[in-house]
């Protein structure tokens, strides 16, 4: 069993009696790492939370936003242990988790991205997860209808055999759809979808371990079944439309052993359930029933008077059920099977986990990687192509072409056409139907592997520049904590350092985080262990779905760079990909001009003087106006010498590949420039006219020197690069 000697001792303490069998299980289950946060709640507590458009923000399974008139949830969970040993099936069922998050609110599902990480794509094994990944996540989205809208892809040798994979599901709906969460004594509590198997046995406690690679660990991935989700959503939309719910829990990690418990706790009551009310594929033990983790299932809290209406409305959809018990006023957790009380226990006991904390301490190898050595010259040409050829920096369309990204008929801004997506929320607005929203979500392991504190915090920086490159206004977070061993001093120094840095920068930008997965243990047993992985998803307002800008250049305008640029080459892409190493320190975060430069940008956007926008990020300057000009194929010439700097003697090499914080490049009419430079001017943003755009060649230039000049058919080459590995 995972539970330490001590956490037996607390159990058998304040029992005062030996546990049963399943009661084991349920602590099992419970205090795993994945299911109580033991080992990461009080640093998590130092997220702020609160703002005036936050309905609810942590503790239940999903947060809920205002959005104008509407509400709006979204969340993101990691499945990376079930991915690593069955791709196809981890990632599936990591889609169909997190839609019933969302579930839980009485929202409906309508879009996903996702956020992935494997090792290098030229390696067999990180090929067939990679694969396999992503063909479970379109599978499972397709299937159900709701949109892969947008995402990212990472590659690193640090995944090729612990990938990291992260989704995120966003719902909305009308503020009377909501379902608060409410329950009484005597309520009626109903286990409904799937009938349960063995897959998925205390999947939760093999995600609280090391990955051992073994046939052993196929029992414990859950197996995905799309259709049945899908009838699953239609069904609660309806039993919440005709206010029959009074509260919705889905049965993830941990399966009913925790989803019952958290239930009663949540509302400070019992539960009392009969185990052999419950449906099952095979002959199974009530303490398999108890632990697995079998697939689209939700419990439900319904009154008694409504019982008869649901089991109707159920009935009709198809959707299997059972009536396993009710809540109680005594607050203990008591599981009937055959007449004989298997479990009975302290709610509060259950869900209380006491706190494990570890050991911190800085990796010693990180001293020796902060300075950058002296590297050889490389022309703009060539390591701009070897920069867009690289794996990370490549287009992903070989990728989001297998996922229905359009079903819904919401989606503005497609994958692949500027940072963030933009959605549509036409049906559920009651307005002109120009409400929407943008969402991304971001993480660079190579920053976070380099200094956590900056990683984390120019995650959130770089969602947040990638929601408002399209002009919607940044409202709220949600992020994903991914690392090794926590047992281990360097490894949770790493997960400790990241909150900080999360932490300080949105309380720095004004920006809640209202939601967050953490996922420990992320190595295995060969000792090799991932960068850590901090995904950060912001959710964007947009006010006018028409007024959203994409990255594409259309030509015939000029080229404005929006932000100082720094000599910042620590972790870049033009260290890793022109030169192979991996080494200095992150681009400092600048919350400040970040929020300055924001603000400037959605003006110039509101008043519709932007043809193209997005964030100079991953890659710099020249990296990000050479993909808005791959998208619409076409192209620019602009004088480097022309950024504004904020020190002096940066060479042409640095201000094209920089990572500086905080800048953005838009694409202006030439008649609307005197005005966007008037405005620009007004609020003391520094600013460049650099060039502009035009023709089917990319020219950069020193003053009247020529620098680089590159066909754009010539680079889409090496841009495609991934075709040919998926």
């Amino acid at each position: 069993m995972p539970l330490s000697d001590n956490e037996k001792s607390v159990i058998r303490k304040s029992l005062g009696r030996e546990p049963t069998q399943a009661e084991w299980l349920v602590f099992e289950a419970e205090w795993s790492e994945h299911c109580s946060y033991k080992s990461s709640r009080r640093f998590l507590k130092l997220l702020p939370s609160g703002a005036p458009h936050v309905i609810r923000g942590p503790g239940l399974d999903a947060p809920l936003i205002r959005v104008g008139n509407l509400v709006v949830s979204f969340k993101i969970e990691s499945h990376n242990h079930p991915s690593a040993v069955d791709p196809y099936d981890g990632a599936a069922t990591g889609v169909g988790g997190i839609v019933r998050d969302i579930l839980t609110t009485g929202l409906r599902p309508i879009a996903l991205m996702d956020n992935l990480h494997f090792g290098p794509p030229n390696n067999p094994h990180s090929q067939w997860l990679m694969r396999n990944v992503v063909r479970g996540i379109s599978d499972y989205g397709n299937r159900i209808g709701v949109p892969v809208v947008a995402g990212e892809v990472w590659f690193d040798e640090s995944f090729t055999t612990n990938p990291i994979v992260l989704v995120t599901c966003i719902g909305v709906g009308r503020p009377e759809d909501v379902v608060v969460g409410e329950a009484s004594p005597g309520d009626i509590v109903l286990v409904i979808g799937n009938d349960v198997g063995r897959d998925g046995m205390l999947g939760s406690s093999f995600a609280s371990k090391i990955l051992e690679r073994n046939e052993d660990n196929i029992g414990a991935v859950q197996v995905g079944n799309p259709l049945l989700e899908k009838l699953l959503i239609d069904a609660l939309i309806e039993l919440r439309g005709r206010g029959l719910v009074k509260a919705i829990k889905d049965v993830g990690g941990g399966g009913l052993a925790t989803a019952l418990s958290e239930l009663a706790d949540q509302f400070g009551l019992g539960i009392e359930v009969h185990l052999d009310r419950i449906r099952t594929r095979e002959g199974m033990a009530p303490e398999e029933i108890l632990v697995s983790e079998s697939q689209e299932r939700m419990v439900i809290v319904v009154s008694k008077e409504g019982l008869d209406e649901v089991e109707g409305i159920l009935r009709r959809y198809g959707v299997g059920y059972d009536v396993v018990g009710v809540l109680t006023n005594n607050g203990m957790f008591v599981a009937y099977y055959g007449g004989e009380a298997i479990v009975n226990l302290p709610v509060k006991l259950i869900t209380h986990a006491p706190e494990t904390n570890y050991d911190i301490r800085e990796p010693h190898y990180l001293g020796e990687l902060r300075a950058i050595p002296e590297l050889p010259d490389v022309p703009l040409e060539e390591a701009l192509t070897k920069i867009l050829s690289d794996p990370n920096m490549a287009s992903k369309e070989p990728i989001f072409s297998l996922y229905d990204y359009e079903v819904g008929v919401r989606t503005v801004i497609k994958p692949g056409r500027a940072g963030a997506a933009v959605l549509r929320l036409l049906d559920v607005d009651g307005g002109d139907g120009k409400l929407g929203i943008a969402v991304k979500a971001d993480a660079n392991p190579r920053y976070s592997f380099l200094d956590p504190f900056i990683g984390a915090a120019n995650s959130l920086a770089k969602a947040y520049r990638n929601v408002v490159a399209v002009g919607a206004e940044p409202l709220a977070a949600v992020d994903s904590i991914n690392v090794g061993n926590p047992e281990k001093p360097d490894r949770y120094w790493y997960f400790v350092n990241s909150v900080l840095g999360l932490a300080w920068f949105a309380r720095e930008l004004g920006i809640p985080v209202v939601g967050g997965k953490v996922s420990f243990y992320n190595e295995d047993s060969r000792g090799n262990v991932i960068k850590p992985v901090v995904a950060v998803a912001v959710l964007g307002r947009v006010d006018d779905v028409d007024e959203a800008v994409d990255g594409g250049l259309i030509g015939d305008g000029a080229l404005i760079i929006i932000g100082n640029t720094s000599n910042e080459m620590g972790g870049s892409e033009y260290l890793y990909a022109v030169h192979g190493i991996v080494r200095g320190i992150p681009p400092r975060p600048r919350p400040r001009d970040e929020v300055r430069n924001s603000r400037a940008i959605l003006r110039l956007i509101h008043e519709g003087l932007v043809t193209a926008s997005m964030d100079v990020g991953v890659g710099g300057l020249l990296t990000t106006l050479s993909k808005m000009a791959l998208i619409n194929g076409v192209g620019f010439n602009i004088d480097l010498s022309r950024v504004p700097t904020d020190e002096c003697g940066i060479d042409p090499t640095a201000l094209a590949f920089s990572e500086t914080n905080a800048r953005y490049v838009i694409e202006v009419r030439n008649k609307d420039v005197d005005r966007a430079m008037g405005i620009l001017s007004s609020l003391g943003v520094p600013f460049s006219v650099i060039g502009g755009s035009g023709g089917d060649h990319l020219v950069v230039r020193w003053g009247h020197h020529e620098l680089m000049s590159l066909k754009l058919n010539d680079l889409k080459t090496a841009y495609n690069s991934l075709w040919g590995v998926m």
